[in-house]
């Protein structure tokens, strides 16, 4: 167990989405080593999450179109099983992220797992969601995120969208069986549980490509 002093604050703090998914990326790419031996792999998980999107989709109520469920079903049937070896922090958001000294910003609490480095941009993007709401434009903001955090980790663009899509479906349905950390029923649980179908929507719609940057005049 390796033990040094952090600071209180976490990068929830911040108040800027820019910086947010770029310190995240940052931390991802730095992650995404060949992982050791004896970690639990993702993979393993793929076949229970394909079960586990089909049943909910059967047995709850909710208004997500079928081809956005099926979506989340495709990635975890072609994603999910092919995973390279990496290490991923499995819980990657930004109150798992805290103020140090030995270098600016830290990753805590991991979950420890082996795979695809672009399931924990998935796992960002669901913890940013109110506040990309907040921007009055959610598209928009969503785009810019996956931009952002693709490009800081050195990923595929539309590999972190797909990951961001699973992690959105499955969301909404976790939210209409067991309610979130921040509401358990009434309004508070509808408008999130909205939210999650908004932005799992929104993510299986074909994204525009990214403008290609401009050179810098020498």
């Amino acid at each position: 167990m390796l033990l040094e002093r952090a600071r209180p604050a976490t990068l929830a703090e911040c108040g800027d989405v820019e910086e947010m998914v770029t310190v995240a990326g940052r931390l991802s790419r730095r992650l995404a080593i060949p992982a050791p031996p004896g970690l639990p792999r993702l993979r393993e998980q793929a076949g229970e999450w394909e079960e586990e999107l089909l049943k909910d989709a059967a047995e709850l109520p909710h208004a997500l179109p079928a081809h956005v469920v099926g979506a989340a079903v495709a990635t975890a049937r072609e994603l999910g099983p092919a995973q390279p070896d990496l290490l991923v922090h499995g819980d990657l958001h930004p109150r798992n992220i805290l103020r140090a000294d030995r270098e600016p910003w830290l990753a805590v609490d991991p979950k420890g797992h082996v795979g695809d480095p672009a399931y924990d941009g998935g796992t960002l993007l669901k913890a940013l969601a109110l506040r990309l709401v907040e921007t009055g434009d959610l598209a928009a903001a969503v785009r810019r995120a996956l931009d952002g955090f693709a490009e800081a980790a050195g990923l595929d663009r539309g590999r972190v969208g797909r990951w961001a899509q699973f992690h959105a479906v499955r969301a909404g349905f976790w939210g209409r069986r067991h309610g979130f950390r921040l509401a358990r029923g009434g309004p508070g649980l509808d408008r999130l549980t909205r939210l999650a179908d908004r932005l799992a929507e929104l993510l299986t719609e074909p994204l525009p490509t990214p403008p290609a940057k401009r050179p810098r005049a020498s």
